[in-house]
């Protein structure tokens, strides 16, 4: 029996080796190879990728742009104030963002500028549902052998190996533009051309409003703990999920926030910009064209009086709910 353990063991041992090297060489999701990613056309855990980047980085950027991947059309290029780098990542959460804040600060790191866009996915979505999606695991804090764990399977490579084979290269300054501002971008002449006219909503949507909220809040005192400019905002939603969320009491939402930011940006509701297909590339994804608009209002002080009176671009405290409803309602 010993000998035929002994004859076996190297062919266990190579085949052990071959399990773990086979997920660490394909590496999907870019986790092995953070430092220089791969598009290979499958979507890469950007939480925690920027994360090692700016950690190993802690003096190139001083400003920090945190949200979903809607947020990722937000070019932080032209953003004046601050050396900018686009945190988003895939249905980015406050409670995710405040964990991530928590880790720069604990390695040193303390932003002169922290802004977050906000959605109805911060509303809706329970964090506990990304520790078992590869592509929205969290950064881990604490159990990295826990997170390594999970993408040393073959199952990760094998729900891949299709996306991966098929791929063809489309943006070929994906890569360099992640590293260099960390924003998405695409041609904003493809918003428009979407035929199905339908809200963008997922059937694991609850009501996370009031966890939401609370989170928004912790990061607010994280920020004035440490003296860090807060900015918040709301990201414009097609009207279509827009009304869709409404329905679930995301306008209820919109009236917390003001409370748990202290104020925060609108550009949500049913408005000109939100109710033109023009500026999404589908029912979820707005432009980088409102993404300048965004920048526009929030930095450089540009208004539409016009705009603001749906709503688009108000700014919001609890001393003008009253109004900010009204903007919304009326529209």
């Amino acid at each position: 029996m010993r000998r035929f353990l002994r004859k076996i063991a190297p062919f266990v041992i190579f085949i052990l080796i071959l399990e773990l090297a086979i997920p660490m060489a394909v590496d999907p999701y870019n986790v092995f190879h953070w430092q220089k990613i791969r598009d290979n056309g499958v979507e890469p855990n950007s939480n925690y990728i920027k994360m090692q980047y700016i950690l190993h980085n802690p003096d190139k950027f001083d400003s920090f742009l945190f949200g979903s991947s809607r947020t990722g059309f937000v070019d932080t290029e032209k953003i004046p104030d601050g050396k900018w780098y686009n945190m988003s990542y895939s249905e980015g959460l406050p409670a995710e963002h405040l964990e991530n804040l928590q880790e720069m600060i604990a390695n040193g790191i303390i932003p002169k500028n922290v802004m977050i866009g906000v959605d109805n996915i911060s509303a809706f979505v329970d964090p506990s549902l990304h520790q078992n999606q590869f592509y929205r695991i969290p950064y881990p804090r604490t159990d990295r052998l826990g997170f390594y764990g999970k993408y040393l399977s073959i199952k990760g490579v094998l729900l891949s190996l299709d996306v991966i084979r098929n791929h063809e290269v489309t943006d070929p300054d994906y890569v360099e533009r992640y590293y260099r501002s960390g924003s998405t971008l695409r041609d904003p002449s493809l918003g428009g051309t979407f035929k199905d006219d339908v809200p963008y909503w997922d059937d694991y949507y609850t009501d996370y409003m009031a966890d939401s909220l609370l989170d928004i809040r912790r990061i607010r005192e994280l920020c004035e703990e440490y003296g860090i400019n807060l900015i918040v905002f709301t990201n414009p939603l097609y009207y279509r999920t827009y009304q869709e969320s409404k329905h679930f009491g995301y306008d209820q939402y919109l009236g917390w926030l003001a409370g748990a930011a202290g104020s925060f940006y609108n550009f949500s509701g049913e408005n000109a910009v939100t109710m033109d297909k023009n500026y999404f590339y589908e029912s979820s994804h707005y432009t980088e064209v409102v993404g300048d608009m965004i920048i526009d209002r929030i930095f450089n002080g540009v208004t539409d009086e016009s705009l603001e009176d749906q709503g688009f671009g108000m700014y919001v405290t609890e001393d003008n709910l009253a109004e900010f409803n009204e903007a919304l309602a009326n529209h």
